[in-house]
């Protein structure tokens, strides 16, 4: 099974708002995406402007939906962004 962990730095002034859209994508993501099996944000506690999510995919395919639907929330994305995300991907064993 495909899975990413994403690493994503957001503007100090925009913590709370990144907060509220990442929690809300996370719920939309679950409740659209049958073939999304955990996306998990996490905001790290030594550093708040920094964010994780864990995501696991039931196949290649999952991940190119969410992938396709990720983009309709790029603006949004960007408004919050203080620069590109790390992405890692992995396959669980």
């Amino acid at each position: 099974m495909p899975s990413v962990i994403a690493t994503i730095k957001v503007k100090e002034d925009k913590v709370d708002e990144a907060k509220a859209l990442f929690k809300k994508l996370a719920s939309d993501t679950l409740k659209k995406e049958s073939g999304t099996l955990a996306y998990v944000p996490h905001q790290t506690k030594d550093a708040p402007t920094t964010f994780v999510f864990y995501e696991k995919y039931e196949s290649d395919e999952a991940f190119a939906i969410h992938g396709k639907n990720l983009a309709a929330v790029g603006k949004e994305f960007a408004g919050v962004m203080a620069g590109p995300p790390e992405i890692v991907h992995m396959e669980e064993l």
